[in-house]
């Protein structure tokens, strides 16, 4: 499904994402819940990183976004498959998926845009605690280091070129870099 010269940038740049979607710092240090949910919620998470730097420097020419969107879904629904569900199944739970992602994205995109405008952090962190943590009684310090580590990392790979991100596949900044 998925051949093409740049099906293993795509495939580098999800591996990204998964990988700095199971640091053991968000489970260990900041106490998001070690479930599918919350594995699955660090996943949308990362990916809004990447894809709101698409969105920012327009990338209409390579679409890179696009095909990184397919192949993630497409992983998704594998991996159903692989744990047993059938057809009807499978396709249930990739329509919850697909809208959770997409309401998911316009929680963090609204939140990143009010902070564009004003720099401040505070509906970013809200998204963060309804996203990540479900609301639940959670410190505003450790909320604040997943806004900021998200915020910061669009700023490192906006400062990057296109080229650069794609050759460090995007390397994401340490939680402990923030």
């Amino acid at each position: 499904m998925f051949k093409s010269k740049n099906t293993s940038t795509v495939k580098d740049v999800y591996q990204s994402i998964i990988d700095n979607s199971r640091s053991k710092i968000f489970y260990i240090n900041l106490d998001v819940d070690d479930s599918f949910e919350s594995r699955f919620d660090l996943v949308i998470l990362h990916s809004f990183i990447i894809f709101q730097y698409f969105i920012e420097i327009n990338d209409k020419k390579n679409k890179l976004s696009q095909r990184l969107f397919d192949f993630m879904f497409h992983d998704f629904e594998n991996n159903l498959r692989e744990m047993g569900f059938g057809d009807i199944a499978v396709n249930k739970r990739m329509k919850k998926f697909i809208s959770a992602f997409y309401g998911r994205i316009l929680s963090y995109s609204n939140s990143y845009a009010e902070y564009k405008k004003n720099e401040s952090l505070s509906n970013f962190s809200i998204a963060i605690r309804k996203n990540i943590y479900k609301n639940k009684k959670i410190s505003d310090e450790k909320v604040n280091l997943i806004s900021n580590y998200a915020i910061s990392n669009i700023a490192l790979f906006l400062t990057n070129d296109y080229e650069t991100n794609i050759n460090m596949k995007f390397k994401f900044k340490k939680l402990t870099e923030v």
